[in-house]
């Protein structure tokens, strides 16, 4: 299937291996003191602030590290601190389309016409299912938004960060130019789907996303700290990470993102979270709280993207290799929010979990790019497989040992 990863594509790539020798540490248990030391390793690579939990069964590990401001203010950040979650809200918006289907509101293999006509200026047509799955060949509205930062300047970015959109003017400016392939025969990842997919779920059901969502998972999951902001917003409520990007300028490497337009990521990623809360989201998601099992596997039904990563409908489907089962599949997504950066990783009953999040989008190497990496998989890896990756090799050995997954997973990270 033919991969299609417009600006992303053109950023830095992870390269995230676990050394054979690490097989033999293995542990099925939360395992405490391996966790402080991962943490304290991915603070040291970037020294940017990380708020993180880890849940094994009934047990959990949650810390943060680092100040919320990057120059020292705004005291320490807490494990209860809010971030954007930003592209873990598909997730979200996935779930409710799948009730919705239940209800026998949606067909998701009808073209999305048929609900929303005139919304996409297309003849053919990508289905409902396409546009979850990201097969729809759709393009991205943050390639035309902030087309400057592939080129590593934030000028488009200052100048229409602040902005308020609404979801049609959002899907117009993402619908310009014709589809990247015909539907159903590729895949590239589109915010511009999610979009549309928002102002579907408001025509399905008669309210505003933010009230569909309270109702369809963010209380039945018992979310007490999460919400969709209202629209022509900015800032996030309660204490929080101040969410910054690397600007390239000496005189001011850091610029802070907290007046990003609430508008500008709405269905496709303007949900606030704590990493508790997302934990509590994917559990409920797994467990049967959310979805019926049946709708569950629809979910997981995942497109491969490159070996070792797949993505299902708002999901995506990662293998890291873990010794004890190097084939398991571990579920989530990954968030990008021109600032707030998290991951959220989940085995298939539940039962083990890692998120965490930064605070530090680095567009222009402040951080050694290869040992930030390896901190990040580190991490993830370390909650997931309780296995020790150990000490980041050279670079012929990075290459070596490289876990595609991780790769895709960093391509994701433009808002994604």
């Amino acid at each position: 299937m033919r991969k299609h990863l417009p600006i992303a594509g053109a950023l830095a790539l992870a390269l995230i291996a676990v050394p054979a020798s690490a097989s033999a540490q293995s542990s099925t248990d939360l395992d405490d003191a391996l966790l402080d030391r991962e943490l304290q390793e991915l603070y040291d690579a970037a020294d940017h602030s990380i708020v993180a939990e880890v849940r094994v069964g009934d047990d959990t590990w949650s810390e943060s590290i680092g100040t919320r401001e990057i120059d020292g203010g705004g005291g320490q950040v807490a494990e209860d601190d809010r971030v954007r979650i930003a592209s873990l809200t598909k997730s979200m918006v996935a779930a409710t389309l799948l009730q919705l289907q239940s209800e026998g509101e949606v067909d998701l293999d009808r073209p999305l016409s048929d609900y929303l006509p005139g919304l996409l200026p297309y003849e053919d047509e990508p289905t409902v299912r396409q546009v979850m799955q990201h097969t729809s060949g759709l393009n991205d509205y943050f390639t035309y938004l902030y087309a400057s930062i592939v080129e590593g300047d934030l000028s488009d970015f200052y100048a229409n960060y602040r902005t308020h959109y609404t979801p049609e003017e959002l899907v117009a400016v993402g619908t310009q130019d014709p589809l990247l392939f015909e539907p159903g025969a590729g895949w590239s990842y589109s915010n511009t789907g999610y979009v549309a997919l928002g102002l579907l779920v408001e025509e399905l059901t008669g309210d505003d996303l933010d009230e569909v969502l309270e109702d369809r998972v963010f209380d039945p999951a018992d979310l007490e700290d999460t919400y969709l902001p209202r629209d022509d917003t900015s800032g996030i409520r309660g204490a929080n990470p101040v969410p910054y990007v690397t600007t390239g300028d000496a005189a001011a490497p850091y610029f802070d993102t907290t007046k990003l337009s609430n508008n500008q990521m709405w269905a496709a990623g303007g949900v606030m979270s704590t990493m508790g809360d997302v934990n509590e989201f994917y559990r409920a998601l797994l467990d049967g709280t959310l979805l019926t099992a049946a709708e569950l596997a629809e979910m997981r039904q995942f497109v491969e993207v490159e070996p070792g990563f797949g993505y299902g409908l708002g999901l995506v489907g990662m293998t890291l290799g873990c010794p004890d089962d190097p084939e398991e599949v571990f579920i989530g997504h990954t968030g990008g929010g021109l600032g707030h950066q998290t991951y959220s990783f989940h085995s298939a009953d539940g039962e083990r979990q890692a998120t965490f999040t930064w605070n530090i989008d680095d567009r222009h190497g402040a951080a050694d790019p290869a040992e930030l990496n390896w901190a990040l998989g580190s991490f993830l890896i370390a909650g997931l497989c309780g296995t020790d990756a150990g000490e980041m090799p050279d670079e012929a050995g990075l290459r070596s040992q490289a876990v595609p997954a991780i790769e895709s997973l960093q391509d994701l990270m433009f808002l994604g």
